[in-house]
């Protein structure tokens, strides 16, 4: 419930932006005049994995299972699968402090993606409210990848886990390659992991002794109200062009 908690708050973000996104700062002028941003060598990526087809799949199949895709796997995995409370709390914490973080960042500035930029045709979900083309500095979703791959590290020699930080591990290159992307958004990202790593470490979730008089079956129909209602939010989030 916490988890699916953080997700909500982040949906309800995404639509609450259209209304103060007039405050942030266009900034995408100033790193523009960065390295390794110019229009020849974003061309470039997109060229290179186009011209190799089992590479391009391979990224395009990653970004479409995407920040949502990611999210759910990994808790998926920490919390039903190997029910490993203490690691669920630790991840739970390095969410919301990268949703607060980032979130934060785009309300003060922004910067638009490389694709948007330079009017480039790329695979992308459409200017939605879940794909705004100005969440990229610092790249969310690569800062949960790392989170992820942080989380998951401890899971390394099994299969399943291996297999998800490989899958969190192409994210990066997923977003750069399709132009989604800038080299800063996913550098900053990962920085912004390691530190939200770095401070969650160890953190646990203090249940109220109120709460733990409440019935499992109640707990468990309030979970699975919350995933339907998560999955249609989702389904509008994608579905529902930004103006």
């Amino acid at each position: 419930d916490v988890f699916l908690l953080l997700y909500f708050g982040w949906m309800a973000f995404t639509f609450m932006y259209s209304f103060v996104e007039k405050y942030s700062r266009d900034v995408t002028g100033a790193l523009l005049r960065l390295p390794f941003t110019s229009r020849p060598f974003v061309l470039s990526l997109i060229s290179f994995v186009h011209s190799v087809p089992p590479l391009y799949y391979l990224m395009k199949g990653t970004y479409y299972i995407g920040f949502t895709g990611s999210i759910a796997l990994t808790v998926f995995f920490v919390l039903m699968y190997w029910r490993d409370l203490p690691l669920s709390d630790e991840l739970a914490a390095r969410y919301l402090l990268a949703y607060v973080t980032c979130g934060g960042a785009y309300m003060l500035f922004h910067v638009y993606a490389p694709h948007h930029v330079y009017h480039i045709s790329v695979f992308s979900p459409g200017s939605t409210y879940l794909t705004q083309e100005e969440f990229v500095l610092p790249s969310l979703h690569n800062t949960i990848a790392a989170l992820n791959i942080l989380t998951l590290w401890k899971y390394r020699k099994n299969i399943w886990g291996a297999a998800l930080i490989a899958l969190n591990t192409l994210v990066p290159f997923s977003t750069l390659f399709l132009g989604h992307h800038w080299l800063y958004d996913a550098l900053a990202g990962i920085v912004l992991a390691a530190l939200i790593g770095n401070v969650t470490e160890g953190h646990r979730i203090k249940v109220h002794e109120s709460l733990k008089g409440i019935n499992v079956k109640g707990i468990q129909l309030a979970t699975a109200i919350g995933f339907l209602v998560s999955v249609y939010v989702l389904l509008i989030a994608l579905t529902m062009p930004k103006p």
